[in-house]
């Protein structure tokens, strides 16, 4: 993986590394934005938005996406969803363990911070690393365990989960699912439903995120 990475990086020695996964058919560009709100809650972390994996198979110029979802997730078979997703987290493993040694950092200075297919990414990702990571926030994304793909959940992260209630691209029923399947895995979750909100950001999602990373330095 040695994808174009957008960056928002002033920091000499970062106590905290973030990384933002964007969503399908989008790039990194899409979220590095958000490093200025995340700030206030990480003031000296460093911030990092790459291009995912592969080119977008909508075709548009400078279009990415973490693993195909080509003809829709009903017209596919689940498994070959599940093992697209094992097999781009082995890559996005690489990339954030070549990223925390530049930065001299390790897993529980990251946090991952992902939209829609960049969240599923973050949770799946967050479960399978050897360390517990500070933690994750999922805008509009879909939990997605590691026992799904045939592997095994290792970490158990603290996980934010924000979803608007009117989304038309990936159902609000995910994120009720997501709820759930957190709880009875035991994974500690904030979340958010926030009314008369589409596939989007707004900033009632930034401020409980920048809340929730405070809190996680209490």
């Amino acid at each position: 993986m040695n994808p174009k990475i957008y960056e928002n990086c002033t920091i000499d020695n970062p106590k905290n590394l973030v990384i933002f996964l964007h969503g399908y058919g989008a790039n990194g560009q899409n979220l590095i934005n958000l490093s200025h709100e995340f700030k206030y809650a990480l003031p000296e972390a460093n911030f990092l938005s790459p291009n995912a994996i592969y080119d977008w198979e909508g075709g548009f110029p400078n279009c990415y996406q973490w693993f195909s979802l080509y003809n829709d997730i009903d017209r596919r078979p689940i498994t070959q969803i599940y093992s697209d997703i094992r097999d781009a987290n082995k890559k996005l493993t690489s990339f954030i363990d070549g990223q925390l040694k530049r930065f001299n950092l390790s897993y529980r200075d990251l946090v991952l911070v992902g939209f829609s297919q960049g969240a599923m990414m973050a949770i799946y990702q967050s479960l399978i690393l050897p360390q517990e990571i500070k933690g994750v926030i999922a805008y509009s994304g879909r939990v997605i365990m590691p026992e799904f793909a045939d592997e095994k959940t290792i970490s158990l992260p603290k996980i934010c989960l924000i979803h608007g209630k009117q989304d038309s691209v990936v159902d609000f029923a995910n994120f009720e699912e997501g709820i759930e399947i957190l709880k009875q895995n035991k994974i500690s979750c904030d979340y958010l439903a926030i009314d008369n909100l589409d596939h989007s950001i707004d900033i009632k999602g930034v401020k409980f995120a920048v809340n929730f990373l405070k809190n996680l330095n209490n």
